[in-house]
Protein backbone atom coordinates (compact mmCIF):
# COMPACT_ATOMS: atom_id res chain seq x y z
CA UNK A 1 0.00 0.00 0.00
CA UNK A 2 1.57 3.57 -0.99
CA UNK A 3 -0.31 6.24 0.56
CA UNK A 4 -0.51 9.45 -1.56
CA UNK A 5 0.54 12.83 -0.75
CA UNK A 6 -1.11 14.52 -3.45
CA UNK A 7 -3.34 15.91 -1.42
CA UNK A 8 -2.00 16.12 1.68
CA UNK A 9 -2.71 18.88 3.90
CA UNK A 10 -2.20 19.61 7.97
CA UNK A 11 -4.25 16.99 10.53
CA UNK A 12 -7.78 17.54 10.45
CA UNK A 13 -9.43 17.72 14.07
CA UNK A 14 -10.09 14.04 14.28
CA UNK A 15 -5.91 13.26 13.46
CA UNK A 16 -5.18 16.13 15.93
CA UNK A 17 -6.95 14.08 18.26
CA UNK A 18 -5.49 11.05 17.54
CA UNK A 19 -1.79 12.98 18.01
CA UNK A 20 -2.97 14.54 21.62
CA UNK A 21 -3.24 10.83 22.98
CA UNK A 22 0.55 10.43 21.83
CA UNK A 23 1.77 6.48 21.04
CA UNK A 24 3.25 7.52 17.52
CA UNK A 25 6.64 8.36 15.73
CA UNK A 26 6.46 11.34 13.86
CA UNK A 27 9.05 11.62 10.91
CA UNK A 28 9.52 14.64 9.19
CA UNK A 29 11.29 15.93 6.43
CA UNK A 30 13.25 19.17 7.66
CA UNK A 31 11.75 22.71 6.73
CA UNK A 32 12.62 24.52 3.51
CA UNK A 33 17.08 25.28 3.37
CA UNK A 34 18.85 27.65 1.08
CA UNK A 35 18.76 26.29 -2.40
CA UNK A 36 22.35 25.03 -2.83
CA UNK A 37 24.20 21.59 -2.51
CA UNK A 38 25.97 20.66 0.83
CA UNK A 39 24.57 20.64 4.35
CA UNK A 40 22.77 23.99 3.31
CA UNK A 41 21.14 25.43 6.40
CA UNK A 42 17.25 26.22 6.62
CA UNK A 43 16.18 29.76 4.87
CA UNK A 44 13.94 32.63 6.16
CA UNK A 45 11.08 30.88 5.11
CA UNK A 46 11.98 27.61 6.50
CA UNK A 47 13.15 28.80 9.87
CA UNK A 48 9.58 30.38 9.34
CA UNK A 49 8.17 26.85 9.01
CA UNK A 50 9.83 25.47 11.93
CA UNK A 51 8.76 27.57 13.82
CA UNK A 52 5.19 27.74 12.98
CA UNK A 53 4.99 23.91 13.18
CA UNK A 54 6.41 24.06 17.36
CA UNK A 55 3.67 26.54 17.62
CA UNK A 56 1.00 24.25 16.02
CA UNK A 57 1.98 21.63 18.42
CA UNK A 58 2.05 23.48 21.49
CA UNK A 59 -1.37 25.60 20.69
CA UNK A 60 -3.02 22.11 19.83
CA UNK A 61 -1.66 20.39 22.79
CA UNK A 62 0.26 17.37 20.95
CA UNK A 63 2.86 16.28 23.49
CA UNK A 64 6.33 15.67 22.54
CA UNK A 65 8.70 13.51 23.95
CA UNK A 66 11.97 15.39 24.71
CA UNK A 67 14.84 16.03 23.42
CA UNK A 68 13.12 15.51 19.57
CA UNK A 69 16.12 13.56 17.45
CA UNK A 70 17.51 14.81 14.26
CA UNK A 71 19.96 13.57 11.75
CA UNK A 72 23.06 15.74 11.87
CA UNK A 73 22.50 17.98 8.62
CA UNK A 74 22.18 21.41 9.98
CA UNK A 75 18.97 22.36 8.00
CA UNK A 76 17.77 18.88 10.17
CA UNK A 77 19.21 20.19 13.55
CA UNK A 78 17.80 23.71 12.58
CA UNK A 79 14.04 22.46 12.01
CA UNK A 80 14.22 20.76 15.56
CA UNK A 81 15.83 23.68 17.25
CA UNK A 82 12.88 26.01 15.62
CA UNK A 83 10.29 24.21 16.71
CA UNK A 84 11.12 22.01 19.44
CA UNK A 85 14.43 23.54 21.15
CA UNK A 86 15.83 20.80 22.42
CA UNK A 87 17.11 18.04 20.32
CA UNK A 88 19.28 14.92 20.09
CA UNK A 89 21.49 14.28 16.83
CA UNK A 90 21.41 10.69 15.37
CA UNK A 91 23.56 10.20 12.35
CA UNK A 92 22.11 7.30 11.17
CA UNK A 93 19.09 9.30 10.09
CA UNK A 94 21.00 10.92 7.26
CA UNK A 95 21.30 7.59 5.69
CA UNK A 96 17.63 6.37 5.95
CA UNK A 97 18.18 3.91 3.03
CA UNK A 98 20.17 1.67 5.12
CA UNK A 99 17.02 0.27 6.22
CA UNK A 100 16.30 -1.25 3.00
CA UNK A 101 19.93 -2.00 2.09
CA UNK A 102 20.59 -5.50 1.32
CA UNK A 103 23.51 -7.30 2.23
CA UNK A 104 24.63 -4.13 4.15
CA UNK A 105 28.07 -3.63 5.19
CA UNK A 106 28.61 -4.14 9.26
CA UNK A 107 28.51 -0.57 9.73
CA UNK A 108 25.38 0.19 7.94
CA UNK A 109 24.12 -2.85 9.57
CA UNK A 110 24.62 -0.57 13.19
CA UNK A 111 23.54 2.27 11.28
CA UNK A 112 20.39 -0.14 10.37
CA UNK A 113 19.97 -1.64 13.89
CA UNK A 114 19.74 2.14 15.27
CA UNK A 115 17.31 3.08 12.91
CA UNK A 116 15.02 0.30 13.45
CA UNK A 117 15.71 1.00 17.56
CA UNK A 118 14.26 4.62 16.69
CA UNK A 119 11.32 3.24 14.95
CA UNK A 120 10.29 0.28 16.38
CA UNK A 121 10.45 1.46 20.64
CA UNK A 122 7.43 2.95 21.49
CA UNK A 123 7.60 6.56 23.01
CA UNK A 124 7.00 7.56 26.33
CA UNK A 125 4.07 6.79 27.62
CA UNK A 126 1.53 9.59 26.32
CA UNK A 127 4.07 10.98 24.38
CA UNK A 128 4.53 11.53 20.46
CA UNK A 129 8.59 10.54 19.27
CA UNK A 130 9.56 13.19 16.83
CA UNK A 131 12.57 12.24 14.13
CA UNK A 132 13.43 14.84 11.83
CA UNK A 133 15.31 13.98 8.74
CA UNK A 134 15.42 14.19 5.07
CA UNK A 135 13.00 12.54 2.35
CA UNK A 136 12.31 9.25 2.38
CA UNK A 137 9.23 7.42 1.10
CA UNK A 138 9.54 4.24 3.62
CA UNK A 139 10.76 1.83 0.59
CA UNK A 140 7.93 3.46 -1.33
CA UNK A 141 4.98 3.17 1.03
CA UNK A 142 4.57 6.79 1.14
CA UNK A 143 5.14 9.13 -2.13
CA UNK A 144 7.82 11.76 -1.73
CA UNK A 145 7.10 14.33 0.94
CA UNK A 146 7.22 17.80 0.83
CA UNK A 147 9.49 20.39 3.19
CA UNK A 148 7.94 19.74 6.22
CA UNK A 149 5.91 16.79 5.59
CA UNK A 150 5.25 14.63 8.00
CA UNK A 151 4.71 10.30 8.18
CA UNK A 152 2.44 9.39 11.17
CA UNK A 153 3.99 5.58 12.26
CA UNK A 154 2.69 3.21 14.54
CA UNK A 155 5.97 1.41 16.44
CA UNK A 156 5.13 -2.23 17.37
CA UNK A 157 7.79 -2.58 19.54
CA UNK A 158 11.18 -3.77 19.46
CA UNK A 159 12.04 -5.82 16.87
CA UNK A 160 8.17 -5.91 15.89
CA UNK A 161 8.30 -3.26 13.00
CA UNK A 162 5.97 -0.05 12.49
CA UNK A 163 3.36 0.91 10.69
CA UNK A 164 3.20 3.78 8.19
CA UNK A 165 -0.40 5.53 9.24
CA UNK A 166 -1.03 9.07 7.50
CA UNK A 167 1.03 11.77 6.24
CA UNK A 168 0.73 15.51 6.82
CA UNK A 169 2.04 18.43 6.02
CA UNK A 170 2.60 21.51 7.78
Amino acid sequence: MSLSTANVSRPSTEQVQRLQKGGYILYFRHAEPFPRSGDSELSEIGQEQATALGNFFREQNIPVQLPVVTSSARRAQQTGKAAFQNIHVEEALYDMDTLFRENPTEEEQARKNRLLTLLESNPAEGFNKVLIAHQFTFNGEVDPIPYLGMIMLMPKGDAEGYEVVDVFHF
